[in-house]
């Protein structure tokens, strides 16, 4: 099983979610996760022993996340536009955030300080495939380059944060799992 973790603002049925369900059928649970750091790893972890999940994919957030999960429990990780320092980059959104699906929390300064408490310092690079597009309008492809330079990555112009066009990859992926 592959485990799915989405983003800050988005839920288990977003778009990146969506598209993976469809072409990773049954070997694919996406993530109905808390915006609380230390709650939604918890949850998380629960995912993995409960599934005996075999590698993750995440986007955003959910790929900061996914870099503390797999360095726990050495998964192979695909991350999409990953957010390297969310406990610096989400200290804007401070305050009450409407998700994509419209439901609310309230992002706290306690919120950033579980952050910074996940992070993870020696990562294994043969664990990590990164996929970065040079036009994401959120996140510095450029600091995920950094942080995962020993990692295979998939670097593109253009594009979003979103990446739109991931289902162009879906091969790569299920080879990067040998699926």
């Amino acid at each position: 099983m592959i485990l799915y973790i989405h983003g800050f603002r988005t839920t288990y049925d977003s778009f990146i979610a969506t598209l993976l369900k469809k072409n990773f059928k049954d070997e694919l649970i996406s993530s109905d996760h808390s915006h609380e750091p230390l709650v939604a790893i918890k949850q998380l972890e629960e995912i993995i022993k409960q599934y005996d999940i075999k590698g993750i994919i995440a986007s955003s957030l959910g790929g900061y996340y996914a870099t503390y999960l797999s360095s726990k429990y050495n998964l192979k990780t695909v991350l999409i536009n990953p957010s390297v320092n969310p406990h610096k980059t989400t200290r804007e959104f401070i305050g009450q955030i409407t998700k994509h699906d419209g439901t609310t929390f309230e992002w706290t300064e306690n919120h950033l300080e579980e952050l910074s408490k996940l992070w993870v310092e020696k990562l294994n690079p043969n664990n990590f495939y990164i996929f970065l597009k040079r036009g994401d309008q959120i996140l510095d492809y450029k600091v995920a380059k950094d942080r995962y330079k020993n990692s295979s990555q998939l670097i593109e112009d253009n594009g979003d944060h979103r990446f739109s066009d991931i289902q162009n990859h879906i091969d790569k992926i299920k080879l990067f799992f040998s699926l």
